[in-house]
């Protein structure tokens, strides 16, 4: 059976319009070893799944048409945190332990990637803390990584006990909106949605009563249509 049959391959003229970019633009980077490809029969060809995950990378725009894409550029916070997941409960004394015990609830996170992800969380923290206030901390990696995952995922996990993080107003956090994603520019669009969500005072409270009944998506859905 040809591989071609097996899996999406794209020439170089259909990955230039997919990126929107000149076709003599792909080729150059073919030819310079910059972007991933194959030689299958003879002729050069380029995996899509694999250039959709190098472009986000690269933060090189994806021209895509179809329903799945549509609802990737809404961008929906409500839908990340139900990709993420709520956890509750997570034991820990300082923020090391915290996010090693959180990183623990992620399935979406293969055990090979468990520990980069964590190192990269901590060097974040080290350069500037992500304590927000009012006892709400976003931490991020500094750089993009890629864990596989096609879309934002938004994990909040409520702590067992408060954790000192150096917050801006000095208060210690007990709960985590932990940002997951493939590219700068949804990191950006996903952070702006959760200062805002952050700025309403039906959120604080669900937060502060670690959302005991369930509210908090829902209110976020509410906020976002």
């Amino acid at each position: 059976m040809n591989i071609r049959s097996k899996e999406s391959y794209l020439t170089a003229k259909q990955i230039a319009q997919l990126l929107k970019l000149p076709e003599v633009t792909i080729l150059r980077w073919e030819h310079q070893g910059k972007i991933p490809c194959k030689i299958i029969d003879n002729q050069v060809m380029f995996k899509k799944s694999e250039i959709i995950s190098w472009a986000k990378q690269h933060d090189l725009p994806i021209q895509e048409q179809n329903n799945d894409s549509a609802k990737k550029a809404e961008m929906l916070l409500s839908r990340a945190i139900e990709k993420g997941r709520i956890y509750h409960h997570i034991p820990g004394n300082d923020i090391y332990t915290v996010f090693q015990n959180a990183l623990k609830k992620l399935t979406f996170i293969s055990n090979d990637n468990a520990q980069p992800v964590l190192e990269a969380l901590l060097d974040r923290e080290e350069l500037n803390s992500t304590g927000i206030g009012n006892g709400i901390a976003i931490p991020h990696t500094r750089n993009r990584m890629d864990i596989g995952i096609p879309e934002p995922h938004v994990s909040v996990f409520f702590l067992e006990s408060t954790v000192e993080f150096s917050a801006i107003d000095q208060e210690p956090v007990y709960v985590l909106f932990m940002i997951f994603t493939s590219s700068v520019k949804e990191h950006l669009k996903i952070l702006s949605k959760i200062s805002f969500v952050l700025q309403q005072t039906q959120i604080i409270k669900i937060l502060q009563q670690r959302n005991r009944n369930n509210d908090l998506v829902s209110t976020i859905e509410q906020l976002e249509k």
